[in-house]
Order: structure tokens, then sequence, then C-alpha cells
């Protein structure tokens, strides 16, 4: 089981300790704002579409 699952495991038993330092962290907005976010987002589901397709 990976981090992420061991974390959320440990919140739903109530020792969320752990799980809410990530809360805390902050994150880093995208470059180049919404609307190149949606872009890329858009070109790679094309991407991976075509590549299911082949």
């Amino acid at each position: 089981m990976g981090l992420a699952g061991k974390l959320i495991a440990e919140a739903i038993d109530g020792q969320a300790s752990r799980f809410d330092v990530f809360g805390r962290i902050r994150h880093r907005d995208f470059p180049g704002g919404a609307l190149l976010r949606t872009l890329a987002f858009v070109l790679a589901m094309a991407r991976y579409r075509m590549k299911d397709l082949l």
C-alpha cells in the first residue's frame, strides 16, 4: 500500500495527525493560469485517447 493509502486508512481509523500535515502543504498554481491549464488538459486527454485507439 502506498503512502496515500496508509494516511487515508489512518484518518478513517481516527488517527488523522499525519493526514493533516498534507492539508497544510501549499500547492503551486499551474503556470499560465486557467486558460493554459484547460488547454493542457484537453491536449493530454486527446493524446491518451489516441494512444488507446492505436
